[in-house]
């Protein structure tokens, strides 16, 4: 299953039809909040609010799990963390707690509930988009002299390399075991060791694909400092206001519970 994080699913969707701008407020909005709530009944809301922005996106359910499951061993080793480092009261098994096991449930939660937000806002938003939007939050920056284009085409970048390194990896992976190469057998050095020739040649790609886009940004004539006009500006609708207030809203009251 493809890697779907910074990767864009076009569709035909109110969500699609939001501005940049507005989904990428509710994004940063959406995982503020998630990260303080402390109790079962908002969470459990959430998850419905999080449900409800993926069906009203039209998104497949089978993209946003392959945008989760890279993340599993995270979720799963945050939760491990908190039940047998919180003190409280003893479980049956050993050094887990009871507090522990509630504290590792929310925050792994909370981790699902953030890339969740994040992996729906990168596959209903178009790079372009995306870009504009940083832009557009960056701009009073640029009366400090700091380089905003440049900050918001690299941070796009960044997103859009995230699925390729993944694939690659995987690619990878598949042709050294072809190879004959032992990745799974041994001890903890050994498996350390046989990553070697996973991570060279993953390194050699990296750097041919940064070399390759170098080229191609200066082919179209890209330039760092010269601002580029853009053929399609970016305007808010009254669609776009009122989502924006009533999520906004419901945000808020989650945080209140």
């Amino acid at each position: 299953m493809r890697m779907t994080l910074g990767t864009y699913l076009p569709r035909e969707s109110c969500v699609h039809n939001l501005d940049s701008r507005v989904k990428l407020f509710l994004m940063g909005l959406g995982i503020a909040v998630t990260f303080q709530i402390e109790n079962a009944l908002p969470l459990v809301l959430f998850f419905g609010v999080c449900i409800l922005f993926t069906f009203a996106s039209k998104i497949p359910i089978k993209n946003l799990v392959a945008g989760l499951t890279p993340f599993l061993w995270l979720f799963a080793l945050t939760a491990v963390l908190h039940l047998f480092m919180t003190p409280g009261d003893p479980l049956f098994i050993p050094f887990a707690t009871y507090q522990g096991l509630i504290s590792g449930c929310r925050v792994g939660s909370q981790l699902v509930f953030a890339i969740w937000i994040s992996t729906l806002a990168t596959l209903t938003t178009s790079p372009l988009d995306m870009v504009s939007a940083l832009e557009w939050y960056m701009k009073p920056l640029r009366y400090l002299n700091v380089p905003v284009d440049e900050i918001a085409l690299l941070v796009m970048l960044a997103i859009r390399f995230i699925p390729l390194l993944f694939e690659e990896t995987d690619r990878i992976i598949k042709a050294q075991k072809a190879r004959g190469v032992d990745l799974e057998s041994g001890g903890i050095v050994r498996k350390v060791h046989s990553l070697v020739p996973v991570i060279v040649p993953l390194l050699h790609s990296v750097f041919r694909r940064a070399d390759d886009l170098a080229v191609a940004l200066t082919l179209r004539g890209y330039t760092p400092g010269i601002r580029r006009s853009r053929m399609k500006e970016m305007h808010a609708t009254r669609a776009d206001f009122l989502a924006l207030g009533v999520v906004s809203v419901l945000f808020v009251v989650l945080l209140a519970l």
